[in-house]
């Protein structure tokens, strides 16, 4: 009686052993299967973020977003540097009565203090705000074009042109603008800094006015 109550426990703890055994081979493979998923899901997260870093949606000269169009980082900058010319010369030289201080203040945003103030002591000096307080003179300036981009790490070297119409009620008087600047890459700030670029040096000078 012994004997056969002993091969019974045994048979039972054979079949415990087993048992542990399978439980052991299943929970094996189980988190492989896991690490393995988890493994694909993460290379395949990096594949899309890293496609999507070199792709991504640009805006154009006007600061407005061209949906559907994805281009290469550098062509990417490329349309940011020129909408940041945009602003510049637009905030730095337009202005009317009721503008003068807000367009200064925008055009803080995007060019160094020292460098602005310069332009707008010039304005000042040639009784330009004076004109658009008193006698309700317009200054508009419209860009016009790149002409040299030169690329050193990561300052960018510009010359580009724009065009100064001073509108009074005897007429127009229009000025070409060539402007020369280092600009840098920021943080973009909306409103005031939409395209994350800022001219650390920028200077200007007026042309007389011939159509191109």
């Amino acid at each position: 009686m012994v004997m056969i109550h002993i091969k019974d426990i045994l048979k039972d703890f054979n079949k415990y052993a087993e048992a542990r055994k399978n439980y052991t081979l299943r929970t094996k493979l189980v988190f492989i299967f896991c690490s393995v998923t988890i493994a694909m899901i993460l290379f395949f997260s990096y594949r899309v973020v890293n496609n999507a870093m070199s792709k991504i949606l640009v805006v154009n000269e006007g600061g407005e977003f061209v949906h559907f169009k994805a281009m290469q980082t550098d062509k990417l900058y490329e349309s940011l540097l020129k909408s940041h010319c945009y602003y510049t010369s637009y905030y730095l030289n337009s202005f009317d009565r009721l503008t003068i201080e807000e367009n200064q203040a925008r055009g803080l945003f995007l060019v160094n203090k020292g460098d602005a103030n310069t332009i707008f002591a010039k304005y000042q000096a040639d009784r330009a705000y004076g004109d658009a307080l008193e006698l309700g003179v317009v200054y508009n300036c419209e860009y016009e074009k790149i002409t040299e981009v030169r690329v050193q790490g990561n300052e960018y070297n510009v010359q580009f042109t724009s065009v100064l119409s001073i509108i009074s009620n005897t007429g127009t008087k229009r000025f070409r603008i060539i402007s020369e600047g280092t600009a840098i890459r920021t943080t973009p700030q909306y409103p005031e800094n939409v395209t994350g670029f800022f001219f650390k040096t920028y200077r200007q000078t007026y042309m007389p006015y011939e159509k191109e």
